[in-house]
């Protein structure tokens, strides 16, 4: 039960407008890991000049609203980078916070599942990686908690091979960005989207969850879904990172 070899693998990147997103495009292409890199968003990332390896770069338009109808039907990525999501303010009400930053995920989620190849035990041929949060609980009071600790939960329970989810705390953008003011731009523990963004990288190229030797907060395999499903919290995706580049050194 393995996915294909890693250098064969396209990644398919949704929700690459934002600005975790926007940062998995550009380390997916600077890495050379892959030799496509597909993106599936109602508009395009926008490339510049820091952007490189342009042409392995396959963009489509597509419709959260009509997945069905907008998505590729066949040849879908086997990892998946999700970094969907808003807050409520952005989204202006809770039921659109619900629909952008959870419909939409599982929906999609459930189509690519649908759609994959199958091992033996049902699950589906996909590395499903998603950007989370470190207060997730879907027990929470707390309208953003409670969904990301729904979503997670969701997810989990698809069956895909495996699901990677990143709890990263307060995250530092690397570009301005028109979202209101938000308590991430003020607190003090942040991690550099980018950071994030090559940590999902090296954890959707590792061999198992442990990326760079760096062990998950939690690691599980569901007992419905069959799923592997591994937790990665600040400290994780710090150390994934750090670990690679102090690797690279030598």
């Amino acid at each position: 039960m393995t996915l294909q070899s890693k250098t064969q693998e396209t990644p398919l990147v949704l929700g690459g407008t934002g600005a975790v997103g926007k940062c998995v495009v550009r380390d997916a292409l600077a890495s050379n890991a892959f030799t496509r890199v597909l993106t599936l968003g109602r508009r395009p990332v926008s490339t510049d000049d820091t952007f490189s390896n342009l042409s392995v770069l396959e963009q489509k338009t597509v419709s959260l609203e009509d997945i069905p109808a907008t998505f590729p039907a066949s040849d879908l990525p086997q990892i998946v980078f999700c970094t969907l999501g808003t807050t409520r303010a952005a989204a202006g009400s809770a039921e659109a916070f619900r629909k952008i930053d959870q419909q939409y995920v599982l929906d999609s989620a459930r189509y690519i599942h649908e759609k994959a190849p199958k091992n033996e035990d049902g699950t589906s041929k996909v590395h499903y990686l998603y950007v989370s949060a470190a207060n997730a609980n879907s027990k929470s009071f707390f309208l953003y908690s409670k969904v990301k600790g729904e979503t997670e939960k969701a997810l989990a329970e698809i069956g895909f091979e495996r699901v990677s989810i990143l709890q990263p705390s307060f995250l530092k953008v690397v570009e301005p960005r028109d979202s209101g003011n938000r308590m991430a731009e003020w607190a003090v523990d942040r991690i550099s989207v980018a950071v994030v963004a090559q940590s999902m990288r090296l954890i959707a190229t590792a061999d198992s969850p442990e990326a760079e030797g760096v062990k998950p907060r939690l690691v599980e395999v569901h007992p419905t879904s069959k799923s592997t499903v591994a937790f990665y919290s600040n400290p994780n995706i710090h150390d994934i990172v750090q670990k690679h580049s102090a690797a690279s050194k030598l």
